[in-house]
């Protein structure tokens, strides 16, 4: 009698979709709870332990755990008087990635980079113009599908050269946050005007066409004494003498998807929010979530610490006027200036059906629960 086959006999392709399954719930988690650095250990978590069963099972795990690449940057903050040899630290990593990648020939073949900034990562401002051109440079050359971005506004914002308005921001506590940019197909040079050749910020080092930012929960706020006064610290949110947001259609000309995670997010913000997606020209359909997933693990109006002195009846009012003006903003545009086909909404515990439907157009229908669809003008 011949021998059962056993795992190790599976074609290699087979046994790289299995793996796979060890890596898709990365992305839900990315886009549906607040940003924590274990967020996007989990993936890493499964596929090391997978590796232990065998040589061949290792051999699988390390194909992927390497095509979906996590640098997290060191703690060691470098200010403006740091020496030479500290400041070379946080470069050298970036270095150090490069090396490894080009020894393993993984050039072109990674499918998501992901960089990492803890609580306490600071540069200055000479070392972060470095800083920038090197990270710059290796997502040129890497090209990766997917970039991701974790850490604090201000730093997220020195990278995307935004200056982001961090006043406020004792009042909204500590918090993560995520930017995932994606390319879903290559570009021709040809396709492309010569601000990838040369890019000066990650928002614009490859044509990117879907974006997401989760910016986390703004729920603490609701404590402080005038708290719809307040500026959330945000990249959608920055402190400029112009109108930042108008420069979006050169940065994302090709940008057909846009999703934003905020729990609780206060009005002002979610009107700046707004303006930056009315200004993308070629998008497409958008994704929202402004309440706590379905899925969160636990129900944060219940944590008596996070929800302080605030009134829960004024963070509701705040999201529901937020959809409110999401929904007058988007129905305003006239049909040549509105590309906008699809928004769906990921809040499931609010009425938020209701609300949309009140001020959306007639030609927007809702096909399903949470999800909003517009004809083409074209087909009438």
């Amino acid at each position: 009698m011949s021998p059962h086959a056993g795992f190790n006999d599976l074609p290699a392709e087979v046994g790289e979709e299995i793996v796979g399954y060890l890596v898709d719930d990365d992305q839900q988690q990315t886009e549906t709870d607040e940003p924590s650095a274990l967020m996007l250990k989990k993936h890493e978590k499964n596929l090391k332990n997978f590796s232990l069963v065998c040589h061949y099972a290792r051999a699988l795990a390390l194909q992927l755990l390497f095509l979906y690449l996590k640098v997290e940057m060191q703690t060691t903050s470098v200010s403006q008087g740091t020496s030479k040899h500290n400041a070379d630290a946080h470069l050298q990593g970036l270095k150090g990635v490069m090396a490894f990648i080009q020894r393993n020939n993984l050039m072109r073949k990674i499918r998501a980079l992901t960089l990492l900034f803890p609580s306490g990562y600071q540069l200055g401002q000479h070392i972060m113009a470095d800083f920038k051109y090197k990270a710059i440079k290796m997502v040129v050359q890497l090209n990766p599908p997917t970039l991701t971005l974790m850490g604090y506004p201000a730093l997220l914002g020195n990278l995307l050269d935004l200056t982001v308005d961090t006043r406020d921001e004792w009042a909204f506590g500590p918090r993560l946050q995520i930017i995932r940019l994606r390319q879903n197909h290559l570009r021709s040079r040809a396709e492309t005007s010569a601000i990838w050749e040369r890019p000066t910020s990650l928002m614009h080092s490859r044509p990117w066409d879907e974006a997401l930012f989760n910016e986390g929960s703004s729920l603490e706020a609701y404590s402080r004494y005038e708290f719809h006064t307040m500026t959330t610290p945000s990249v959608l949110h920055t402190h400029c003498g112009w109108q930042w947001w108008s420069h979006l259609p050169a940065v994302l000309p090709f940008l057909q998807h846009f999703e934003f995670v905020a729990i609780f997010p206060l009005y002002d913000h979610m009107v700046e929010v707004s303006r930056a997606i009315q200004s993308l020209p070629s998008l497409v359909s958008m994704k929202t979530q402004l309440t706590p997933s379905k899925n969160a693990k636990y129900n944060i109006l219940e944590d008596r610490e996070r929800v302080g002195k605030a009134e829960i009846s004024d963070v509701w009012s705040e999201t529901t006027n937020s959809y409110r003006f999401l929904a007058q903003s988007i129905s305003k545009r006239s049909d040549e200036e509105a590309r906008l086909r699809r928004w769906v909404s990921a809040d499931t515990t609010t009425n938020v059906d209701e609300i949309v439907g009140e001020y959306l157009e007639d030609d927007w229908v809702l096909v399903e629960p949470g999800v909003w669809e517009r004809s083409d003008p074209t087909d009438l």
